[in-house]
């Protein structure tokens, strides 16, 4: 894999992942107007931003970073917040997950603008994540790295595969 292609990988891996959040998004719409929605939907796009992000999209954004942070210290400290936001947003998820769990299918209309709010800041943050990724660290990393440098972090990515997408 060359560097167009680990980066080809982390962007469709983000359009995945955009195209997630507009599904969520749309449910979410959906529970706000006080409509009936498909709670097997929601919950299986929630389970995908529990497990998918933390065990396979960012590890390669990490691996990406400490290779960035190595070559070029000073260009990791322009985009060095992005890496700690992987776990915000893992907290974000988990929380999610428990208040549609815990609170959402109780059905009350209290509870389902909580959830409609909670959803909303879940979308938005992952949404900013991701742009600020597009816009920053991606581009510096392509300024950065060299071919050798491409390739060790292809190596460290390895093959790992996306549970949902990779399998149609």
């Amino acid at each position: 894999m060359s560097r167009p292609t680990v980066m080809e990988t982390l962007r469709q891996e983000h359009a995945k992942l955009t195209m997630m959040l507009d599904l969520l998004e749309n449910q979410v719409a959906i529970l706000r107007q006080g409509e009936a929605v498909e709670f097997a939907s929601m919950g299986g796009i929630v389970d995908y931003f529990l497990t998918y992000p933390d065990l396979v999209h960012h590890p390669k954004e990490d691996v990406l970073f400490h290779r960035l942070r190595k070559v070029d210290p000073a260009a990791a400290i322009k985009v060095e917040r992005l890496p700690s936001g992987h776990e915000e947003l893992g907290l974000l998820a988990r929380r999610v997950a428990r208040a549609m769990a815990d609170h959402l299918l109780q059905g009350t209309a209290e509870t389902r603008l909580w959830y409609v709010s909670l959803s909303q800041d879940f979308i938005y943050m992952n949404r900013r994540h991701m742009a600020a990724e597009e816009q920053l660290f991606f581009p510096e990393a392509l300024r950065v790295l060299s071919e050798a440098d491409w390739v060790a972090v292809d190596r460290k990515i390895g093959g790992r595969d996306d549970p949902l997408f990779d399998s149609i």
